[in-house]
């Protein structure tokens, strides 16, 4: 199956696109974003959605500015609407690091933009390769299986929908499919540089398990995050509609409180997912909490004295009352 056809077929099976939706797609001038944009120009008139490019310059190596030429010069070619912006403020940040702050201030741009023109949906060029790197990352850094799902294939931000639908296309299809067309695409320097830990991943680490323990490792990688979403999506079902009984929240002050005695009666791992669920009301997401933050929780619950609080990152506090557990989050973050 060709490489056009696959897309094709994914973002059908998918019901990504209605007939007369913008949608956007994020355009780094890389071979998978070239490769993705050249495509959906060509499916858009099939289709019936209306495409508008989008480039986010991190501004964090010398080519940037090129890149960003590129895609400006690959919009006009395709006769495409293009937005693009830049990062000027890259210095490091006080928590993370620069690379995931780049990240987050490109679906801020991603997000703002679509809401701007009335687009549904954004579309990322994250491939095989991406996932099954993202899968052993989080294997080495230590993860649950919240994490081993690895990238998603549809993710909902501030009210648009990101999707990746090329999860199942390898970084050698798109190389093939740009070569034999003669598409050109720019390259990022700091793909190089083993001192980022992904890159490490890709150059040394996925070679190895590849030479000398299962040449499949990608394949069997990018299989197990399959699996885990299934079995994930099916939890986060149920613990929806546990959440929904159990907790109220609000939004002044930023609250969620859950009914002790039903967040007793659940299994430990539903218990987990139900503080999760709660610190995402509050904060979008829980990229900074741990395994010993929610065992600290976990033993607020069970053996610390009525009124006890546990301090958890972005200023959110847990406090066990006689008949709740109460997440509250005490200053905005910015």
């Amino acid at each position: 199956m060709s490489l056009v056809h696959k897309l094709k077929k994914n973002i059908h099976n998918g019901n990504y696109f209605a007939r007369g939706d913008t949608v956007i797609v994020g355009t780094s001038g890389g071979p998978d974003s070239t490769a993705l944009t050249y495509i959906l120009h060509a499916l858009q008139y099939e289709i019936g959605f209306h495409l508008h490019i989008a480039h986010f310059n991190h501004n964090l190596h010398r080519q940037a500015y090129q890149n960003q030429k590129f895609v400006k010069i690959l919009a006009e070619k395709l006769n495409v609407p293009c937005t693009t912006q830049i990062w000027r403020n890259s210095q490091k940040p006080k928590a993370g690091s620069l690379e995931d702050a780049a990240r987050q201030r490109r679906l801020q741009f991603l997000s703002h933009l679509a809401k701007r023109i009335g687009a549904r949906t954004v579309v990322l060029a994250h491939t095989k390769d991406d996932l099954a790197e993202t899968v052993l990352m989080r294997i080495l850094r230590g993860t649950g299986l919240q994490g081993l799902r690895g990238i998603l294939p549809q993710r909902e931000l501030n009210g648009v929908c990101f999707i990746r639908p090329m999860l199942n296309i390898s970084k050698q299809e798109i190389l093939a499919f740009l070569k034999k067309r003669k598409i050109p695409y720019c390259s990022d320097p700091t793909n190089k540089q083993k001192k980022y830990f992904r890159n490490k991943i890709r150059i040394e680490l996925l070679p190895l398990l590849t030479a000398h323990y299962n040449q499949n490792i990608k394949e069997l990688l990018t299989n197990l995050a399959e699996n885990i979403n299934t079995d994930y999506n099916f939890l986060e079902e149920q613990v929806a509609k546990i959440f929904t009984k159990i907790a109220t929240c609000s939004s002044k002050p930023s609250k969620v409180r859950l009914d002790r005695y039903a967040l007793n009666k659940q299994h430990p791992a539903i218990q987990r997912m139900l503080v999760r669920t709660g610190i995402e009301k509050l904060q979008g997401n829980t990229n900074r909490l741990t395994l010993n933050h929610y065992r600290e929780i976990e033993d607020l619950l069970k053996n610390r004295p009525q009124g006890s609080l546990v301090h958890l990152p972005r200023k959110i506090d847990v406090r066990k009352d006689l008949k709740y557990l109460t997440l509250t989050q005490t200053e905005t973050n910015t």
